[in-house]
């Protein structure tokens, strides 16, 4: 295995793919940086200086990273069946696991070091220009979590597609199509998932002038059923957890944090699932 990791360090020091994405990273981490300091002083007049800026910032990159991962497993992993790596790979003697596996953890190091290049940019031009995060830091450790185990739930798929379909196209292909149904998928079932049995829907004056809300009975409700199963839906699919990450950067409801606590969860089962499956498929394949 450490042989393995070794030659493939290696060619990383030397890939294109891997310092452009480096370059990109940088450079969406200072628009970012630009854009939100130009909407701050855009609103400051009316809305006054946003004190939870930097906690927005620090996590928007999540919302971007499974592209750069998918992007980058597919080229690298794809490079080496078209230069017949993994075949020597196999001929010297590496077994076909610790091939997998090698590859996998270089995929997750990637997407942890292009994550860790925003944070440290943002965390250093945010904190003195816009103030310290204003999140507890329980939260901010929940949330950190959350993100190491997505980038390692986005490695874990598209390392699988990669290693499983030996033509660099198709999987590249596949891998940033993949993303877009994850978009879909939670786009469709999420209004499903937050539904609730009751809604707020008339307003209603008493002769007070005290104004209510009428809380009735919502006609579009799917049932306790549907609804706890678009909610587990949501939760294994990566997109989704970023989604509801970069959507709460403070005060958020209990609710929201206790879901945050268990999406580690959820991305360990798929990490497991997808991996052993991976390697299963990869000692069968017949490599040309």
């Amino acid at each position: 295995m450490y042989k393995l990791l070794n030659a493939s360090f290696y060619r990383l020091r030397k890939n294109k793919i891997f310092l452009g994405l480096v370059i990109l990273t940088i450079i969406i981490a200072v628009f970012m940086l630009v854009s939100e300091y130009l909407n701050n002083i855009k609103y400051s007049s009316v809305f006054g200086i946003s004190s939870n800026t930097t906690d927005i910032l620090l996590m928007k990159f999540i919302n971007i990273i499974g592209f750069f991962i998918a992007i980058f497993t597919s080229l690298f992993v794809g490079a080496e069946y078209s230069d017949g790596t993994i075949r020597n790979k196999i001929v010297a003697g590496h077994s076909r696991k610790n091939i997998y596996l090698s590859n996998l953890i270089v995929s997750i190091l990637v997407g942890i070091f292009l994550e860790l290049i925003y944070l440290i940019i943002v965390s250093i031009v945010s904190i003195p220009i816009f103030g310290l995060v204003q999140m507890s830091f329980l939260q901010l450790a929940v949330i950190l979590l959350d993100i190491i185990m997505i980038i390692i739930v986005y490695s874990s798929i598209f390392n699988f597609i990669a290693l499983i379909c030996s033509n660099i196209t198709i999987s590249t292909v596949s891998s940033l199509l993949l993303i877009l149904i994850m978009f879909v998928i939670d786009m469709l079932l999420s209004p499903t998932a937050n539904s609730t049995e009751y809604i707020q829907k008339n307003i209603v004056m008493d002769e007070q002038g005290n104004v209510t809300y009428e809380v009735v009975k919502n006609e579009d409700y799917p049932g306790k059923i549907i609804q706890t199963t678009c909610k587990t839906i949501i939760n294994f699919n990566p997109v989704s957890q970023a989604i509801e990450i970069s959507g709460n950067k403070i005060n958020m409801n209990e609710e929201d944090f206790n879901n945050m606590k268990v999406y580690p969860l959820y991305s360990l089962g798929l990490i497991i699932i997808i991996t052993a499956i991976g390697i299963y498929l990869f000692n069968i394949k017949e490599l040309k």
